[in-house]
């Protein structure tokens, strides 16, 4: 696409990711902490969550698609194949959070093998027969996540609605749905702020370039984080031994994060070029920067496993609200003055808030 068409792209993934909130409506962490034992006020519910989520994720992303073809959104196009795409991406997670919660890890990695390649070679088909335009990644990507819905491995059944109507899970869904807000804010606000503040595609290119590595490393570390909570939540009424496993975890974290900003910071160059090319060239001196808040970022994951294992969603909702307020007004501050390099600083500065508040919290009673 080249820098100012990437620029264009992840606008649009950052408006769809935030609309997605509301697709997911809280249902895939639910499902996965439910899965793995259930709460004592969630078990007579437990057998109608999946067709709640699913029915959730319809009429929102029907809402969202209606409300983009009626009024003036900017990239129309291409806002509303991410909204399609992302609709059936929530339907995916929902059957990885079940898998998950079952402890089927290997089935599920499968699940996720067949997702994401199927996804890939959408994208790739539309990429070669139609043209490089976000439109078509999204829509490769929507044809190619559906196609493997035909072969999930969790029956899909009829969506219904009426899990809002229920207080518990209202509660648990909004707490979620709360913390997803703040996370994505937090993480997407630097895209759109870029974008509005220096009104330079060409410089939200360089930046998203350099924060895909960051992305990449937070997946890598995914696996782990799934298995290790599922670990802590069979275990999270036994204080100590949760705390012990807690810390296990958060060292095994900071040491790869360690070793993830040495090597980043060393081959910035190398690894920028070989992956992006050289017209990318200006994301070289963002890269170590934003690897820098690995240090943060891959520990901070594992505490929040902990803190929603114990059923403290709210607090780490509020944690998490901080912390976007606080990136918010960084970017603001720092991005007039220093663009890309500025919203790295922020990030680094708001993962190390959030991690103080993630130690506190995660220690306190559940």
């Amino acid at each position: 696409m080249g820098p100012e068409a990437f620029g264009r792209y992840s606008y649009m993934l950052t408006l769809a990711a935030l609309f997605f909130i509301l697709q997911d409506g809280g249902f895939k962490t639910l499902l996965f902490r439910e899965r793995a034992r259930s709460s004592p006020a969630m078990k007579r519910y437990g057998d109608r969550l999946f067709s709640w989520a699913v029915g959730n994720t319809l009429v929102m992303t029907l809402g969202g698609v209606l409300c983009v073809l009626v009024l003036p959104f900017e990239y129309g196009l291409g806002i509303v194949a991410a909204f399609l795409y992302f609709g059936l991406q929530a339907v995916a997670n929902f059957i990885s959070s079940v898998l998950r919660g079952d402890g089927l890890f290997v089935r599920e990695a499968k699940w996720q093998a067949m997702v994401r390649t199927l996804g890939a070679l959408g994208i790739l088909l539309g990429l070669f027969f139609v043209g490089a335009d976000p439109w078509v990644v999204f829509g490769g990507w929507f044809l190619g996540v559906l196609v493997s819905l035909f072969w999930a491995p969790v029956s899909i059944g009829r969506p219904s609605l009426g899990g809002f109507g229920i207080r518990e899970v209202r509660a648990a869904c909004l707490g979620f749905m709360a913390i997803d807000a703040a996370t994505v804010v937090y993480y997407r606000c630097d895209i759109i702020l870029l974008e509005y503040l220096t009104g330079n595609s060409a410089e939200v290119g360089y930046y998203s370039a350099a924060y895909r590595f960051l992305e990449g490393v937070v997946l890598m570390a995914m696996p782990l984080r799934v298995v290790w909570f599922r670990k802590l939540r069979l275990v999270w009424e036994e204080k100590r031994f949760f705390e012990q496993q807690l810390l296990k975890m958060g060292l095994v974290m900071l040491g790869a994060a360690f070793v993830v900003v040495g090597v980043g910071a060393f081959f910035s160059r190398e690894i920028v070029l070989f992956t992006f090319g050289p017209e990318y060239a200006d994301s070289v001196a963002l890269l170590p920067w934003l690897l820098v808040s690995l240090v943060f970022v891959l520990p901070n994951g594992v505490l929040t496993q902990g803190i929603v294992a114990r059923n403290r969603e709210r607090y780490y909702a509020f944690a998490a609200g901080g912390a976007a307020l606080l990136n918010i007004g960084l970017n603001f501050v720092l991005i007039p003055a220093f663009g890309g390099m500025g919203a790295a600083w922020a990030t680094i500065a708001t993962e190390g808030f959030l991690g103080v508040f993630l130690l506190v919290g995660v220690r306190g009673r559940g």
